[in-house]
């Protein structure tokens, strides 16, 4: 059977995995234990079992396999988690939706969302400083503004009780040529300790990426819109310390530095109408980047009178420079400078309840307080062929906002028997203070520089949830869950648009509140996990991006997004298991009495995958189906769909692990969902076969 014919069986029978192991007694791979794992993304820690809601967690060994030198986190997860939409293959994660909706993503439970959103947060950490993803599907009351799709809580590296050690991997990625133009490199150090009532974890992972060849051999053309992976440069320095001041007080301090920084001669062909070609000869001195800093002061108490107190301060900047892109109109060429400064205290009170007769409970309950300064500048641009030469003009690419969120909350969870029920309110007040500004988008109509006049904008939400599991028994679990989400309009991006006659006060109606209801059934045996979710969220208010037009759009209408998530996983034996998942979604919005199609930078359509650890070859396949709902509704575009494999393996060597990989097997010249959904025809394939090899050593 030839690879090409295989690149399509394999999705539609489910990822096939193959693992040799040298030691058969081990646990069988991809075997999780949803009573005992506990995760955190719940603001309390609790088992994957008492959770009525869609819970992955994405172990260590998972990330590892997937991270071939160059690959970002938003690459991993588009592969792995079933309701997420593919990776857009570059530095953004615009498009890449949970279950049609924006997620909130957490780095060791502290948002990287603003109300100005980059779409980068998955971007933001590099794959060998991670020790565990937990992904909630679903909107979500716990965490407050932003999770309408669900959580994604990165959880990093620390030290895990070893007096000393050492952690190095070296990585190479080629083209399908092994042009050395093609390589990505990547180099990762983590050494830590621990002395007494002191630990501490620090890592440095650095990355260059270079040239990228679709499946006929041609150099990629760089994205324009939300920035390339090519010819970039990224470093990720990561530090953790811990003090035990008792056997039940600990501080806990982490920090965070993490640059992706392009600087490349070429750019797509301005002058081919036909197709997406590179040519070089690109002169620009400020080149599109990510600069994300942060500082992480904790405190926990387990015995904080009979009760658990958590305590988290964080501050955290957020800078991130676009391409000078398109003319806009009288305006010109101009790129896009957005920075976030946020700050913040968050506390949590785990109180154990009462017993009820043989009914166990617990309440948790605190505060939240946030607080954002988000600000845009753009510089204009004049163009002479390839070459970009700054004005001196610079824009105002919508008003400073500052934004301050305070929220209560309290979430009961009690077991009774074979149910666990859980139920929680949380009531979020937010204050955004817009400051008068110069119109951009009176500049980019008229040429005429007028101001918008700033106001104060008020939101207020209630939201809820509350959920049922029933125990079937020991492995199998149904559960039921409503919960609701918030999220700001976009308003700094909303506003780059209007001009100065526009009252903003037309957006204080305008947050998003999310219903989202949920079945499902999920079982774990020692030869099968498997699980099948069924849910439903709507919306009274639509915001999406018009990639025909390239708006924004925000819209008092109705909106809904139904699907379906499924994965079956069979463990052969304990040296074998195949299996695969599926995620369907059908999201419309109302418009004149008639329910019309989202477009695929919101819906995504489906997918594949599985795999585990030493010794091991995996066999991994993604399809994504077609798509044309939205483009009949002229509401987006259509989507042609695409099916990819992979060959990941890995062998344990005397001293260190070698683990290697081979994407796009057959080596499928494709157009990915980004790049047909978003950017500018004509469009740009994506990445041919790459091979990638690593060599790690725990030391």
């Amino acid at each position: 059977m030839t690879p090409i014919r295989l690149s399509y069986l394999i999705p539609l029978l489910g990822a096939f995995s193959t693992a040799l192991s040298a030691d058969e007694t081990e646990q069988p791979p991809g075997t999780l234990d949803i009573q005992a794992t506990v995760v955190s993304a719940t603001r309390s820690e609790a088992s994957i079992a008492s959770i009525p809601g869609s819970v992955q967690v994405i172990d260590e060994q998972q990330v590892r396999e997937q991270s071939g030198a160059g690959r970002r986190v938003s690459d991993i997860l588009g592969q792995l988690v079933p309701g997420l939409a593919p990776s857009s293959g570059g530095m953004s994660n615009f498009g890449q939706t949970l279950r049609g909706r924006n997620m909130l993503v957490l780095i060791d439970g502290v948002s990287q969302n603003a109300t100005r959103d980059n779409f980068r947060q998955l971007n933001s950490i590099a794959p060998a400083s991670i020790e565990r993803i937990e992904v909630v599907s679903g909107a979500s009351s716990v965490y407050g503004a932003g999770a309408s799709g669900g959580i994604i809580n990165i959880i990093t590296k620390r030290n895990q009780g070893q007096d000393f050690a050492y952690s190095t991997r070296l990585g190479l990625t080629s083209d399908n040529n092994f042009n050395r133009k093609g390589f990505a490199y990547e180099v990762f150090q983590s050494a830590t300790g621990r002395n007494d009532a002191l630990d501490w974890y620090v890592s440095a992972d650095l990355t260059q990426r270079n040239d990228q060849f679709d499946g006929n051999g041609k150099r990629i053309p760089q994205d324009t819109s939300q920035g390339s992976n090519m010819d970039t440069e990224t470093y990720d320095l990561q530090g953790r310390f811990g003090y035990e001041l008792d056997a039940d007080k600990k501080l806990s301090l982490s920090l965070q530095d993490y640059k992706d920084q392009q600087d490349t001669h070429y750019t797509k062909d301005p002058k081919n109408r036909e197709q997406a070609v590179a040519v070089k000869g690109l002169k620009l001195g400020d080149q599109p980047y990510t600069h994300n800093q942060a500082i992480n002061l904790n405190y926990s108490d387990k015995d904080f009178y009979h009760q658990s107190l958590q305590l988290e301060s964080y501050w955290r900047r957020a800078d991130a420079l676009f391409f000078p892109d398109l003319a806009r109109g009288k305006a010109g060429i101009a790129d896009n400078n957005s920075v976030q400064d946020v700050y913040g205290l968050r506390a949590a009170i785990d109180t154990p309840l009462p017993a009820i007769g043989s009914a166990t409970g617990n309440l948790v309950w605190g505060a939240d307080y946030n607080h954002e300064r988000s600000r845009q500048r753009g510089d204009q641009y004049t163009l002479n062929g390839l070459a970009y030469s700054k004005t001196g003009i610079i824009y105002e690419m919508g008003p400073d906002i500052e934004t301050t969120t305070r929220a209560l909350f309290g979430q009961m969870s009690w077991d009774i028997g074979d149910w666990t029920l859980r139920g929680g309110v949380r009531r979020e007040w937010i204050e955004s203070e817009v400051s008068d500004s110069v119109a951009y988008g009176q500049i980019v109509q008229t040429g005429v520089r007028a101001t918008l006049p700033g106001d104060t904008l008020k939101y207020d939400a209630t939201l809820y949830n509350l959920g049922a599991v029933y125990h079937l028994s020991a492995n199998q679990d149904v559960f039921v869950n409503f919960s609701q989400g918030f999220s700001l309009p976009d308003i700094q991006r909303f506003l780059r648009d209007v001009n100065s006659t526009y009252d903003i006060q037309n957006l204080n109606a305008q947050a998003i509140k999310v219903d989202s209801y949920e079945l499902g059934w999920r079982g774990n045996w020692d030869q099968w996990q498997t699980d099948l979710t069924a849910y439903e969220n709507t919306s009274d208010v639509t915001q999406f991006y018009d990639a025909n037009n390239r708006v924004l759009r925000l819209i008092n209408q109705k909106e809904r997004v139904r699907g379906v998530e499924s994965s079956l996983t069979f463990h052969a034996t304990d040296l074998w298991s195949f299996g695969g998942s599926h995620a369907w979604a059908k999201g419309e919005t109302e418009q004149n009495g008639k329910w019309t199609d989202l477009p695929a930078t919101r819906i995504s359509p489906a997918k594949t995958t599985l795999a585990k650890d030493d010794y091991t070859l995996r066999l991994q396949g993604m399809r994504l189906a077609n798509y044309d709902a939205a483009a009949k509704d002229n509401n987006g575009r259509e989507i042609n769909g695409y099916t990819l494999v992979d060959l990941l393996g890995s062998v344990q060597l005397p001293v260190g692990r070698l683990e290697g990989g081979v994407y796009n097997l057959a080596n499928r010249t494709y157009k990915n969902l980004f790049a047909q959904a978003n950017a500018r025809a004509p469009y740009a394939n994506a990445q041919g076969r790459t091979f990638s090899m690593s060599y790690s050593l725990d030391w």
